[in-house]
């Protein structure tokens, strides 16, 4: 008799029985590997606890360099829900900290405290997920929380650092820098702090975006981590690298600022430049409390990378970067906290750090080379002219205009050749991208 089952009739029985057929699940994580990933999540959730009652995040820099955790939480896509349950943790520790610290009076609560706690309960979140999440979401979160805990960790430990300088040298060369401003026929920190003086809007806005240079340096670096062409990492090197280079610099060239060496006098009647001349210029002696970190600024330099690279965005986007950097000058000047001079230095010692950061070309290229070399000379050069040739600065207004304009325009035509090279490379990884999808 012809069997009733034809062919497909038996492939259909056949998976019928596969899927009736009981199979036992794949192998299901070792109990070692559940109790290993508790101890980490526990030793993270203490670690939480002790930063929570251990940092000063009343300090802007710490509180702000903290929050940078919540803004890469953004940065990830998170659900919807994630978000809310942290807006209102931060919240609730905001509130224990008005009642416990400072008796209920919320005025004394600052705004880079609340930030900080926001960071801190988004810092749990994002690593409590990270141990318990798979291979491609761990590794994702990894690229978020390793950069919001070394940025949090090179804010505190160079505040810490800063002081270092002042038991090092109890003297500065602030008359140095402060004579060359002076040489200007202005002097531009006085004249700015006059501003600051006068209008107290203008003094709070001011200080406020003066310390919230954390967020732009997380905002950027999470818009690179966004582009799949973009090495995010790339960006912290160069944020660290200034920072590290840049505290060399400082025990080169030991200064605190016009605030610090004019004393009450700032921003009042600075001397005239018929005044400097007959300046008898020395290291003066500050009080060893006060970081000598003014020459370069670093917050200039850090204000110009972020802008340097925004260039593969959009227009607004380099428009908004290019006015942080404008808004840099004006608090860093307003403030007291530096002179003209150190913002100057700053434009080429940045362009020494994008080039040397710039590691995907080889060094015997003249794109790197030339900037590299032209930057770090540029930079030295003038620390050695302002601390052995300033009394030729005083000569005429003339000199020192004439060296900040071919400074300027020679470390902004080294930073195009870099940043095209950045470029090149970007292209070129989209290009290999586009091929290899082709190819497929």
């Amino acid at each position: 008799m012809q069997s009733m089952v034809g062919p497909e009739n038996s492939t259909r029985a056949e998976q019928t029985l596969k899927t009736a057929s009981f199979e036992p699940p794949g192998p299901a994580p070792s109990s070692m590997a559940r109790l290993l990933r508790i101890l980490v999540a526990t030793l993270f959730g203490l670690f939480v606890l002790l930063a929570w009652t251990g940092l000063p995040l009343d300090v802007p820099y710490i509180g702000y360099g903290l929050g940078s955790a919540f803004v890469f939480q953004i940065a990830v896509r998170p659900r919807r829900w994630e978000i809310l349950p942290v807006v209102i943790a931060g919240a609730v520790l905001a509130f224990f900290e008005v009642l416990t610290v400072h008796h209920g009076r919320f005025a004394e609560l600052r705004i880079s405290t609340c930030f900080g706690l926001l960071g801190l309960v988004s810092f749990l979140v994002l690593g409590f997920r990270a141990i318990w999440a798979e291979a491609e979401e761990r590794r994702q979160l990894k690229n978020v929380l390793i950069p919001a805990a070394a940025l949090t960790f090179f804010i505190l430990g160079s505040q810490q650092l800063l002081n270092l300088g002042g038991l090092i040298f109890t003297h500065t060369l602030d008359l140095y820098a402060y004579a060359f401003d002076g040489s200007l026929g202005l002097q531009p920190s006085f004249l700015l702090g006059r501003l600051f003086r006068d209008y107290e809007a203008v003094n709070l806005v001011g200080h406020f975006t003066y310390y919230v240079l954390p967020v732009p340096m997380v905002l950027v670096y999470a818009a690179h981590l966004r582009r799949r062409d973009a090495a995010p990492l790339f960006i912290l090197e160069l944020f660290m690298a200034a920072g590290l280079l840049g505290y060399f610099l400082y025990l080169a060239f030991p200064a605190a600022g016009p605030l610090y060496v004019a004393g009450p006098e700032f921003p009042g009647s600075p001397l005239t430049l018929s005044a400097l001349h007959e300046l008898q210029l020395r290291p003066v002696p500050i009080n060893w409390t006060i970081p000598r970190n003014a020459m370069p600024s670093l917050h200039m330099t850090w204000a110009l990378l972020i802008w340097f690279n925004c260039k593969p965005f959009s227009r607004p986007v380099r428009a908004l970067a290019l006015l942080f950097v404008f808004i840099t000058v004006f608090d860093t000047l307003g403030t007291g906290e530096h002179y003209l001079i150190d913002l100057v230095v700053a434009l080429p010692f940045a362009v020494f750090i994008q080039a040397l950061c710039t590691d995907w070309l080889s060094l015997r290229s003249p794109v790197r080379l030339t900037p590299l070399v032209g930057g770090a000379s540029l930079t030295l050069l003038w620390l050695a002219a302002l601390r052995f040739g300033t009394a030729i600065f005083l000569l005429s207004p003339v000199i020192p205009w004439a060296c900040l304009a071919v400074s300027t325009a020679a470390a902004l035509h080294w930073m195009s050749r870099v940043l095209s090279v950045g470029q090149v490379r970007r292209a070129s990884a989209t290009l290999a991208q586009v091929a290899t999808a082709s190819s497929s």
